[in-house]
């Protein structure tokens, strides 16, 4: 049996850890289109992720709380109003009450989509109706009498329309399950994409550093300590390409809060009220090494059958 090769360290990882940083400087262009895509994957994934995950906080703070929208006629008379509120007066599960005015209703509008302010003060008229939110319990709201109650309600005249907050609820809901899937889907294949990359230019290295890894059979290398810096590059490049998409996603994430979202606008609420949880980060993490891991063990095992 051949002789031991004191000249590589007795820590094996250390070597691997080593001669895989090595690899990956000399071939820095081929490593930088492996992490790229690996970071271009995840940052996408994790895109998704945010949204759902902050539309998810949405739908949390909505529930347990029942509101029902009465919104009159843009021309309604003062007096179907107050016939509007006194009906509300006689039915005790519309007692919990407020008024918006149309005046009010404009000034809300503008402190939420603040973007678009300018363009409605352009209008020569005030588009928005006043109206009644009203909070019921959400035991009450689902049963049958409310239904009646509400259908009795919008034959006023003067009320266009009764709305309920529940209805976005269950929209956000499905919402948030297409976002959810649609992540999953093309997170999938862009990461599929990536382990390819990753494969092919493990590969590539591999044909580089062909001389010195028949050198190491020579001197009675076993295949683990041949692969090994291979299997730890693809990890480094996907863990390296991990860290680059979340560093970019809190980026856009935080630059998207300042300028395009005040704190007291809906899409702060539904979009930036919090980055991803510290899971849902190292699930990337974990999802970029693993990535990395696969693309490096189909190219040595495919070099191992080869050979």
């Amino acid at each position: 049996m051949p002789p031991r090769d004191e000249t590589l360290p007795r820590n094996t990882f250390t070597y691997f850890f080593r001669e895989a940083s090595r690899r990956m400087w000399v071939s820095k262009r081929t490593s930088f289109v492996a992490i790229a895509m690996i970071a271009i994957s995840l940052l996408i994934v994790g895109g998704f992720l945010l949204v759902a995950d902050n539309l998810g906080r949405a739908v949390a703070q909505a529930e347990g709380k029942s509101r029902v929208n009465i919104y009159f006629d843009v021309d309604a008379t003062p007096q179907q109003i107050a016939t509007v509120d006194a009906w509300l007066a006689t039915h005790p599960d519309f007692t919990s009450r407020s008024f918006v005015s149309k005046e009010a209703a404009l000034a809300r509008f503008k402190q939420y989509f603040a973007n678009l302010s300018d363009i409605v003060g352009q209008l020569d008229e005030n588009p928005f109706p006043a109206s009644f939110e009203c909070d019921v319990s959400p035991v009450v709201a689902q049963s049958p009498a409310f239904a009646r109650q509400a259908a009795e309600l919008r034959a006023i005249v003067g009320v266009e329309q009764v709305q309920f907050d529940w209805e976005w609820v269950e929209t956000l809901r499905k919402l948030i399950r297409l976002v959810n899937v649609a992540g999953l889907v093309a997170g999938g294949v862009l990461a599929v994409a990536a382990a390819f990359t990753i494969a092919n230019v493990i590969r590539l290295t591999m044909m580089l550093y062909r001389e010195e890894i028949a050198i190491m059979r020579l001197v009675g290398a076993t295949e683990r300590m041949i692969r090994g810096p291979f299997l730890i590059e693809g990890l480094l490049q996907g863990l390296i390409g991990a860290i680059v998409s979340i560093v970019l996603l809190l980026a856009a994430f935080l630059a998207g809060r300042h300028f395009l979202a005040p704190r007291n606008s809906l899409m702060w609420g539904f979009l930036f009220n919090g980055f991803l949880p510290w899971q849902k980060v190292l699930s990337l993490l974990a999802g970029g090494m693993l990535a990395g891991y696969l693309g490096s063990w189909l190219s040595v095992r495919e070099s191992g059958e080869e050979t």
